[in-house]
């Protein structure tokens, strides 16, 4: 017999059961709206939407044609200002009050005073706002000075000013990607249009148009141009969403008519804060193209412009039914090298519950890695609605010292096996190379550049070989020939040549009676110097040694170290006991663990604090 304790027994099985195996999908996606009782109601309504503790600046578009209005988007993006419409002959009221509560400065009016009156200048100006009045003779030029105070330094968006839907679509990507949007008549430009493209240079130009709605006239005037097409308004809307998803955030999407213009126009600068998209309807009905988009992409959020009588709670509904959700997240792998700046990814890719794959924003734990040692690092990272954390493991590679070398033309040149790299914990670790080429032309005398692969990190490294005429040294200092000729094994009355020199990786000259080093910035391939207890005035020749890792320098008489400054590959170096009132130019070899510097004509050795506590080997204290 089942009883009441069985039946309980059972419910809390079932809960526990379900708990366990809810899918940790994203949330449905959710509308809100933002509305008023007409259009600049619904203005105002997308103003205190965006700018809740108000704006600088304002932009004031006539609210009863479009024509002056459609290219304030990028112009409201550059000033982070909200678009307000108004009425002709006086200010709406409406729109004044929403104007005192954002404390504006200065209002940006679009149009002449045919469309906005002189009657709104004065209102403005009574409420210590400063006006500023971009227009033209007429909707083109209204246009073209607009597109000029945005700049066209990285483009222009170009669309038919006789209509108004594509406009409404391009004019939050135009602004995302801080450029104009240029209105143009259907058939050729005018005057002052051509005149601003012969004079500017423009990078790239993006033409939205139907099959026909633009002459080829009109499109083969702009420079670099590309056409975004569709056989409507709003597959194009749609094309434009597409063509330009990597610089846009459809986490939120704003949805309005495409049958009217004001609410998309007001909408516009909202939606460019957070460079979203908007999605044109046509009324309540939703077209083709744009039932194929929402289907295939993440959304979050649909937000509503305009009250029910123009887009109604079904159409919302139906709309927000549409995206999938996620239903698993890709863990990302990346690499970067120690101390140098990172920027996380601002996506990830998800599969969703219709077994697509989409991207989604996300947000990092991760702010900077640029002072991070080598070694691998975890981080987490959330998207919005979704339960499960997005995992980044980064890579942080070690640095290398820089990786060069020197032959003569027409000689032999062995690539090396294995390079350096320095270690988070600052020791230096020799790691085996695959280079992608494995000979070398040396027949011609030039600089060259050559790849190669460290597996053990999986991480490319490069490799800069010159190559030279050989040609005989010259040694004034009979003694450093001497130490030369003993290192060769040559006798010591032999002519040395480049050849000669850059087989030498080792050179032992201590305590030798050196006084002259001219003829050593020929060894580029030196490794390891040895010139402690000779008196040298001047150690000029060793700048160009830059392979150097280990030298000796101590009780030489040096007054000077400023040829050491680009001597970075160094890792021991010894100075001590000599008369150097500076160590600044000690200051950038960061890759230094052993550093002897006492008995000098200074105690500040302050220029080497960034790398002092990396140090094994020292003589002295800050």
């Amino acid at each position: 017999m089942i009883t009441k304790k069985h039946l309980i027994l059972c419910f809390f099985t079932i809960c526990i059961f379900l708990l366990a195996y809810t899918p940790k999908a994203r949330a449905a996606t959710s509308t809100d709206r933002i509305a008023g009782y007409d259009r600049y109601q619904t203005a105002v309504a997308v103003s205190q939407s965006g700018w809740p503790a108000g704006a600088d600046c304002a932009i004031l578009a006539y609210g009863e044609d479009f024509p002056d209005a459609l290219s304030a988007g990028p112009l409201a993006h550059k000033y982070n200002a909200p678009i307000l419409l108004t009425g002709s002959a006086a200010l709406n009221s409406d729109t004044a009050n929403e104007l005192k509560r954002l404390m504006v400065k200065r209002v940006y009016v679009i149009g002449g005073y045919a469309v906005i009156s002189k009657e709104v200048n004065n209102e403005l100006s009574s409420m210590d706002i400063t006006v500023v009045r971009i227009y033209g003779q007429d909707r083109y030029e209204t246009s073209l000075k607009v597109a000029q105070k945005v700049g066209l330094t990285k483009g222009v968006f170009v669309a038919n000013g006789t209509e108004f839907p594509d406009a409404l679509s391009a004019g939050p990507i135009a602004a995302a990607n801080e450029m104009p949007l240029l209105l143009v008549p259907p058939d050729d430009l005018t005057k002052s249009q051509k005149s601003l493209i012969d004079k500017t240079k423009i990078p790239v130009s993006y033409i939205v148009t139907g099959n026909s709605d633009l002459s080829d006239n009109v499109i083969q005037r702009f420079p670099n141009y590309e056409v975004i097409g569709g056989e409507d308004a709003f597959e194009r809307n749609i094309n434009l969403m597409t063509n330009f998803g990597d610089n846009l955030n459809f986490d939120t999407i704003y949805v309005a008519t495409g049958e009217n213009f004001p609410d998309a126009l007001a909408a516009s600068a909202l939606a460019s804060l957070n460079n979203n998209p908007i999605l044109l309807t046509k009324g309540n009905t939703i077209p083709d193209s744009t039932l194929s988009f929402m289907n295939s992409n993440i959304i979050s959020e649909l937000r509503i412009i305009g009250g029910t009588s123009v887009i109604n709670d079904s159409t919302a509904t139906t709309l927000a039914s549409l995206p999938p959700q996620i239903a698993s997240v890709k863990d990302i792998s990346d690499f970067v090298q120690e101390k140098q700046a990172y920027e996380p990814p601002k996506t990830v890719t998800v599969t969703t519950t219709k077994g697509t794959e989409a991207k989604v924003p996300v947000t990092w734990t991760l702010s900077s890695v640029t002072s991070l040692s080598s070694g691998i690092y975890d981080y987490e990272g959330t998207i919005k609605g979704y339960s499960d954390k997005v995992h980044l493991s980064l890579n942080v590679t070690p640095t290398w010292n820089k990786i060069s070398a020197e032959t003569v033309q027409n000689g032999n040149f062995s690539f090396p096996t294995t390079v350096d790299a320095v270690m988070n914990d600052k020791t230096v670790k020799s790691l085996p190379v695959t280079w992608d080429i494995t000979t070398a032309n040396l027949n011609k005398v030039g600089t060259y550049t050559f790849h190669g692969t460290v597996p053990d990190l999986d991480q490319k490294i490069t490799l800069t070989l010159k190559v030279t005429e050989d040609a005989p040294i010259d040694f004034p200092d009979t003694a450093l020939k001497t130490v030369v000729c003993h290192t060769l094994g040559k006798p010591t009355d032999t002519t040395i040549y480049k050849s000669d020199a850059l087989n030498v990786t080792d050179l032992f000259a201590s305590n030798s009676g050196i006084t002259d080093l001219t003829g050593l910035e020929y060894f580029t391939n030196l490794k390891n110097l040895y010139l402690g207890n000779n008196n040298l005035s001047s150690i000029t020749p060793l700048r160009k040694l830059t392979n150097l890792k280990h030298l000796e320098l101590r009780e030489c008489g040096l007054k000077d170290l400023g040829a050491l400054k680009g001597l970075t590959s160094l890792t021991y170096l010894d100075a001590a006991s000599n008369n150097i009132s500076d160590f600044s130019p000690l200051e950038q070899l960061t890759h230094l663990t052993v550093l002897y510097l006492r008995d000098n004509a200074t105690l500040n050795y302050d220029p080497v604090r960034s790398y002092y506590n990396n140090l094994t080997g020292k003589d002295f204290y800050l």
